[in-house]
């Protein structure tokens, strides 16, 4: 298996400006000119887009911005918004973090200049302060940000200069002239409040601070992401010690994300990443990459306990169901049993497996539960397997029990003995799951779990 984390270092030659520029003029207008006279030509054709996506009835530029960062620090992505006049005047919008004189997090718009100069290439410059962009160019000490101006600081090593690197469809990609980071101008499709409003609400679907990593997967090939809420993803083979982890920097959309870099997988690469429609996973550009929360991982590890549905019991199911409860409270009228479910057990020496919870006074305002090792294991992505045997251990309240002369560890072994096969599993929800449904490939009983 291949991967390649790739950073493509970028030169804008006067001869790959003349290229591109074939596509937007007249061959026989440019060539005939000198390079100065058809870099002019092209400022004017870039300046031009960048003001009628500015128009009225139209809502600028998504520029998504990113710095080349220090040694020491690493930084996400940031969605700042434009708009661009034709006498050179700017308005820039963000919520970023950096935002300074109190206005960190907060929605912000600020208005300066801007000019395309002719240099190497055609250069987008920035060339007066604007408190949502300059910020990143200031030598600021991140760690201090927004407030504090370190004047031997490194800053963020963002730019304000921004070198035309090319057209994708109707986007504009730029790179930083001092410091090379690439970024993307996409035409904004709404209000850029809302747009913020509904990047948060994506990305607040699609990544929580409980199930931290996702496959990435195409064919076969199959690698991983880790930490995609912080913006700085960490890109690696394997999930657990990885042996060559990778940072890959992105930004949020309303529909997902996108990665400062084009990257691969095997010999397939992507970059921009969308919910797909049943929203099981994010898409790659092409659809042949796709990102899955380890969502499954995080049904067979969960430390609380899964509740089995009495509804779909079979009838042995809830007829052992009922001696359990019945047996509980011969041994004490102020149990009941509450539910059986698939879990991490409490108490001294708690086990994996079949828990049965139960409440332990009348009031049922108070649980307990007791437990059966059982061996949970995942032979495929998005299966689970459960086996018990006479060798399978119980925790210290169940083992209680016995020695009570209670029949409920052999009760709860016959119902184990119904879960044992393998099961395909179907989340609720494929990114923050609190129900799953198992339907059995080999053996067992169709049953669903929820937290």
């Amino acid at each position: 298996m291949k991967r390649d984390i790739r950073y493509i270092a970028i030169g804008v030659a006067l001869a790959s400006i003349a290229f591109v520029s074939c596509s937007h003029f007249q061959e026989d207008d440019l060539f005939d000119e000198n390079a100065a006279s058809r870099i002019t030509h092209f400022n004017k054709e870039l300046k031009s887009r960048l003001v009628a996506q500015s128009s009225d009835g139209k809502y600028g530029w998504v520029i998504q911005y990113f710095v080349a960062g220090t040694d020491e620090m690493d930084f996400e992505g940031f969605n700042l918004f434009g708009r661009f006049y034709d006498n050179g005047k700017v308005t820039l919008a963000s919520n970023h973090r950096y935002l300074r004189n109190g206005n960190a997090d907060k929605y912000t718009e600020y208005s300066s200049t801007y000019e395309l100069l002719k240099e190497e290439g055609p250069v987008l410059a920035f060339n007066t302060w604007n408190d949502i962009l300059t910020v990143f160019v200031d030598p600021v000490d991140p760690s201090s940000a927004p407030s504090l101006i370190v004047n031997d600081g490194e800053g963020m090593n963002g730019d304000q200069n921004l070198v035309f690197y090319g057209y994708e469809k109707d986007n504009i990609v730029f790179r930083g002239q001092r410091h090379s980071a690439k970024l993307c101008f996409v035409p904004c499709d709404r209000p850029w409040e809302t747009y913020i409003r509904d990047t948060e609400t994506t990305k607040n679907y699609i990544t929580n601070n409980t199930i931290t990593s996702y496959y990435v997967v195409c064919g076969t090939d199959t690698l991983y992401f880790k930490n995609l809420r912080s913006g700085i993803i960490t890109y690696c083979e394997r999930i657990n010690d990885p042996l060559s982890p990778s940072t890959i920097n992105c930004v949020f959309t309303p529909n997902g994300f996108r990665l400062q870099h084009r990257n691969s997988i095997g010999n397939t690469t992507f970059q921009e990443f969308t919910l797909a429609p049943d929203n099981t996973c994010l898409m790659s550009e092409n659809d042949s990459v796709q990102v899955y929360a380890t969502w499954d991982n995080y049904i067979i590890n969960h430390s609380a306990v899964w509740e089995m549905d009495p509804e779909l019991f079979t009838e042995e199911q809830q007829s052992l169901f009922d001696q359990i409860a019945t047996e509980m409270n011969t041994l004490n009228k102020q149990w009941s049993l509450k539910s059986v479910g698939i879990g991490r057990s409490t108490g001294k020496n708690p086990v994996n497996g079949l828990i049965l919870t139960y409440y332990t006074n009348t009031a049922k305002t108070k649980t307990n539960n007791a437990g059966l090792e059982l061996a949970l294991s995942k032979p495929q992505s998005k299966q689970l397997s459960i086996n018990c045997t006479e060798d399978n251990v119980v925790d210290n309240n169940l083992s209680v029990f016995t020695t009570r002369g209670s029949a409920v560890e052999a009760l709860l072994r016959q119902f184990a003995a119904t879960l044992v096969g393998t099961y395909d599993m179907t989340p609720n929800d494929y990114f923050l799951p609190t129900s799953v449904h198992c339907t059995p490939i080999s053996s067992g009983t169709a049953f669903t779990i929820g937290s």
